[in-house]
């Protein structure tokens, strides 16, 4: 009878064992390689991150532990990158909309170089991954619109595993990309 219960035991054991490593999260993306793989992926536009100059009075820290670095470079968009320590936290990249095809031609660039940064795919993936989510976020703005909504945006998000997600957001105003770690929240 014990024996019984024991090989019992040690069979629910070893199912177990897989299910238990199968739920294990990847590890996190660190800032320090995303950022070193970002800039060669971003090629001839001399991008790097800096820390910008925070002033404040009164407010304490607003996001503790959280460092905030700006993408700059030779293009017309906006980056920024939030690290909690080397833990990639969110990369945004933002340009004016109605943009110029050299934005266009730039900001598409730096979804790539983004993209090919945080998971390491070859830039064919990544460019069809971006036009995919570009195409869709044009499409659900041009549906907004013709809906008369009181927020014009076309969103669309991608769950990629379970550590990152993307989301691309299309205003009348501007175009953002992000990429972001998934939260316990």
């Amino acid at each position: 009878m014990k024996a019984g219960a024991a090989l019992i035991g040690l069979v629910a054991c070893a199912f177990a064992t897989p299910l238990a490593a199968a739920t294990v999260k990847a590890p996190p993306l660190g800032c320090a390689a995303f950022m070193k793989d970002f800039s060669p992926a971003a090629g001839g536009y001399r991008a790097s991150f800096e820390r910008p100059l925070t002033i404040s009075r009164g407010f304490g820290d607003i996001l503790p532990g959280v460092d905030i670095y700006v993408l700059a470079t030779n293009a017309d968009l906006d980056g920024t990158l939030k690290c909690n320590g080397d833990e990639f936290l969110r990369f945004e990249l933002r340009i004016k909309a109605p943009p110029k095809d050299k934005a266009v031609t730039d900001f598409n660039a730096f979804q790539d170089a983004a993209l090919t940064s945080a998971f390491h795919w070859d830039r064919g993936k990544a460019e069809t991954v971006r036009k995919a989510m570009a195409t869709d976020a044009a499409d659900y703005l041009r549906a907004s619109e013709q809906r008369g909504d009181v927020y014009l945006a076309g969103k669309v998000e991608y769950h990629q595993g379970d550590v990152l997600d993307l989301g691309v957001i299309w205003t009348p105003v501007d175009r953002s990309f992000v990429i972001a770690s998934q939260s316990d929240d």
